[in-house]
């Protein structure tokens, strides 16, 4: 077996693909799917993961068992060609078992979190364009 085979080539920021393909990444390969396009994700910084691993913890504690909450890197389609991998997301009173055990998310979670980078173009995206998208996946709170 090649090396290639192994370890595919790493997706071309803006390359047409489809909300199957982008699923089909290995899970630490960067970018969210918009527009049916890999496009680049903000860089997060310790404190930009401590802040999500407190909230994942916060939110599991007050959950107990009624629930489920899920940090960065799951894949939900909001859209036939937007998939994005929110910071946190909260599944309240829920068994789980209609949500997939692999692969891509198209239950929407009942909160999603997104921790807002400083850089305008991040607040931009973090606070109007995924609002908008989680909204119309059917996400009651954000």
């Amino acid at each position: 077996m090649s090396f290639a085979s192994e370890h595919p080539a790493r997706p071309q920021l803006g390359r047409p693909m489809t909300l199957e393909e982008w699923a089909a990444m290995p899970e630490d390969e960067p970018g969210e799917l918009v527009d049916g396009r890999i496009e680049e994700e903000e860089e997060p910084d310790l404190l930009h993961a401590l802040v999500v691993s407190w909230l994942v913890h916060v939110l599991s504690t007050w959950l107990g068992r009624e629930g489920f909450v899920f940090g960065s890197e799951a894949k939900y389609a909001v859209r036939a060609d937007r998939g994005r991998k929110p910071d946190v997301a909260v599944y309240l009173g829920s068994d789980g078992s209609h949500l997939p055990r692999r692969g891509i998310v198209r239950v929407p979670p009942d909160i999603v979190v997104e921790v807002v980078s400083p850089s305008p173009r991040d607040e931009r995206r973090d606070r109007i364009e995924k609002m908008d998208e989680y909204a119309a996946f059917g996400v009651r709170y954000y």
